[in-house]
């Protein structure tokens, strides 16, 4: 999983991103989350730049943003067993 924390988190979009394993062929492209308020009538426009994916914890993983990625993220990782190389 991992989310954006700059101060513009809300208002800014970097989706999709797509995060590949060469060495196992494993490609997923991610949007973030839905909006996450309510304007009375209609969902807002605002969304929460979280994203998450299920990856085997084998090899090199590559994270590529389509526009520019926020300076302050956070990423975490939950797995028993394994260890992965992430490049953004």
């Amino acid at each position: 999983m991992f989310i954006g924390d700059d101060d513009d988190w809300e208002d800014r979009n970097v989706a999709p991103v797509w995060i590949t394993n060469e060495e196992t062929g494993y490609t997923n492209k991610l949007n973030h989350q839905m909006d996450h308020v309510w304007d009375g009538f209609y969902t807002g426009q605002l969304h929460k730049q979280q994203y998450s994916a299920q990856l085997e914890t084998k090899g090199n993983y590559s994270i590529e943003y389509t526009s520019t990625p926020f300076k302050n993220m956070r990423y975490h990782m939950r797995a028993n067993r394994g260890l992965i190389k992430l490049r953004v």
